[in-house]
């Protein structure tokens, strides 16, 4: 092959060259190692809030039990709905549960220059949390 020769190889590495800047790979690494930080705080805090959640429910239920209080669960029920209700649709579903994640991710990597790197950390940490 004379030197002029353009191989396969040439035209596939001169075709991959996006994305390889050295300031592009510092964005998005910066992006993913705060997404993998944020993630894995979020699923603690999912957790803590769960367990917060969990020792009230039972601790009004002792209390409702031995005649202490009385809880109007209805009224409860309509006013958690509201909060969680994130499509205004009426009803919880796992739609809602979506867009609240949506939303959450969309806030926290606002204005990252690589939201990708980020939204991939996320979920990352949020997985190993």
């Amino acid at each position: 092959m004379s030197e002029n020769t353009t191989t396969v190889t040439d035209v596939a590495v001169s075709s991959f060259t996006f994305g390889t800047h050295a300031a592009d790979v510092q964005e998005i690494s910066v992006a993913a190692v705060f997404g993998v930080c944020s993630g894995f705080a979020t699923k603690k805090i999912a957790k803590g809030a769960g367990l917060a959640v969990g020792l009230g429910f039972m601790s009004l239920q002792a209390l409702t039990y031995t005649g202490v209080v009385k809880v109007d669960w209805e009224q409860i029920e309509t006013q958690v709905a509201k909060g969680l209700d994130a499509d205004g649709d009426g009803k919880i579903t796992q739609n809602d549960f979506k867009l609240m994640g949506l939303r959450l991710i969309h806030n926290l990597g606002r204005d990252l220059p690589s939201a990708g790197g980020f939204a991939g950390g996320f979920f990352l940490g949020f997985s190993r949390g």
